[in-house]
C-alpha cells in the first residue's frame, strides 16, 4: 500500500529526524559526525575510513591500508536515498569507487580531471569512475577493484573502533 518512489526514512542521514535518538547507544566515537559517509577499507586486519567530506574537495585519495595500496576515486551526481521524501531529489552526497593503482607492476599516480574523470600522471591517459581508461596510452585497461564498502561513520566505527581515518593529503 506504500507508494514507491517515496521515501519512509526522510531526513534520515541529516540526523535531525526522528532517527537521531539512535545514534545515543553505544560507544560514542566523535572523530567524525555520524552520519558522515565513507569509504571503509580492511587489509591485513587494519581499518581505513575515507570520509566522503574530504573526498568532496580532493576527489582522488592515494591511501594505504596495511600491505595495500589503493586509489579512491569521488565524484559527484548521486542522490541520497534516505534525504528526502522523494527520492530522486535526495541531495548530492555523491559516489566513490576504489581501485588497485597497479598496473603491469607499475603504479600509476592519479589527479582528477573533470566530474567523474581522473588522469594518471605517468601516461597520460584518462580514466572514469569505473576504473576504465577511456584515452589515451592505456585506452580500455581496466583497473582492479578493491573490496571497499560505502556506510555512515556510525555503522562502520562501532565495529571497528581502531580504524584510521583519512584527512587528505
Amino acid at each position: 500500500r506504500r507508494r514507491y518512489g517515496r521515501n519512509p526514512y526522510q531526513w534520515y542521514d541529516g540526523g535531525d529526524g526522528p532517527w537521531k535518538r539512535f545514534f545515543r547507544y553505544g560507544r560514542k566515537d566523535d572523530r567524525l559526525p555520524a552520519m558522515e559517509r565513507v569509504v571503509a577499507l580492511e587489509s591485513d586486519g587494519e581499518y581505513l575510513a575515507v570520509p566522503f567530506s574530504v573526498l568532496k574537495d580532493e576527489r582522488v585519495a592515494h591511501v594505504k591500508v596495511g600491505s595495500l595500496d589503493v586509489v579512491v576515486f569521488w565524484a559527484s551526481g548521486t542522490a541520497s536515498a534516505v534525504d528526502n521524501s522523494t527520492i530522486a531529489r535526495g541531495r548530492d552526497v555523491g559516489s566513490s569507487t576504489s581501485f588497485s593503482p597497479r598496473i603491469d607492476g607499475r603504479v600509476l599516480t592519479f589527479e582528477p580531471r573533470g566530474n567523474g574523470r581522473f588522469r594518471d600522471r605517468e601516461t597520460g591517459s584518462e580514466w572514469n569512475l569505473s576504473g576504465r581508461a577511456v584515452k589515451g596510452e592505456l585506452e580500455g585497461t581496466q583497473l582492479t577493484e578493491i573490496v571497499h564498502g560505502n556506510h555512515f561513520w556510525f555503522a562502520w566505527g562501532v565495529f571497528r573502533p581502531d580504524t584510521e581515518i583519512w584527512r587528505g593529503k
